[in-house]
């Protein structure tokens, strides 16, 4: 599938993966500007510190580097640098997967008239997700107003069963799959603590969500802030 078929502001595979070594590519000099744009991208408040902290120590790392004949600050600008590369490395892959269309995988096969009346619904649903991402990622404003993601509240569009991890009550947490009333309480505390989520990996991060149930469920999940 091409990048003209993904939805707007979404990356294909191949491309989340190069922009997640820029970090590596650049030296870490561009650890700063690529976790910018995925704070922008995903409306992540950490992402916007890690950006932030790249900044001020590619700031001091750069003019230490211009001092070769001193030993120390030349090793304390190999450090910085390590740091910046192996850092944004390890947050550019955690996230490169929210920054991927659903739309790049492609709709299963199935002839008319010969489908399992479950495989048609399910098919549906995926495409009723797909659009509300597309709403989401183009009008926040539209994707609050039409309740997207929110099955508490009375509302008229078919979403495909999106759940807005930040905003749902426990009730609604406890109705995910592979959740019980203790996870959905133990999600609940850290979305009160972190004051929500930006995207899957910080719910395993700060919820001790299994990394497995995590990725089950990340086609499932939006973020609203």
């Amino acid at each position: 599938m091409g990048s003209a078929d993904l939805p707007a502001g979404r990356m294909s595979p191949r491309g989340s993966v190069l922009w997640a070594l820029i970090p590596l590519f650049t030296l870490g000099l561009g650890t700063m500007f690529v976790l910018a744009w995925a704070a922008h991208r995903l409306r992540s408040r950490p992402l916007g510190v890690s950006a932030v902290i790249a900044l001020i120590m590619t700031a001091v790392a750069l003019p230490l580097s211009g001092a070769p004949n001193d030993s120390g600050r030349g090793a304390a600008s190999t450090v910085l640098i390590t740091l910046l590369i192996g850092g944004g490395l390890t947050a550019t892959f955690m996230v490169r997967r929210r920054l991927i269309g659903s739309a790049t995988i492609g709709p299963v096969p199935v002839r008319p008239g010969a489908a399992d009346p479950a495989i048609g619904a399910a098919l549906e649903r995926r495409q009723r997700r797909t659009e509300a991402r597309r709403i989401l990622d183009r009008d926040p404003a539209l994707a609050r107003e039409l309740r997207i993601g929110r099955p508490d509240l009375p509302r008229q569009f078919d979403d495909g069963h999106l759940i807005d991890i930040n905003h749902v009550p426990l009730a609604i947490l406890a109705t995910l799959p592979g959740f019980t009333p203790e996870l959905a309480e133990q999600v609940a505390r850290a979305r009160d603590e972190h004051h929500g989520f930006a995207f899957v990996q910080e719910l395993e991060v700060y919820a001790n969500l299994p990394g497995a149930l995590a990725d089950e469920l990340a086609e499932r999940l939006i973020f609203l802030r």
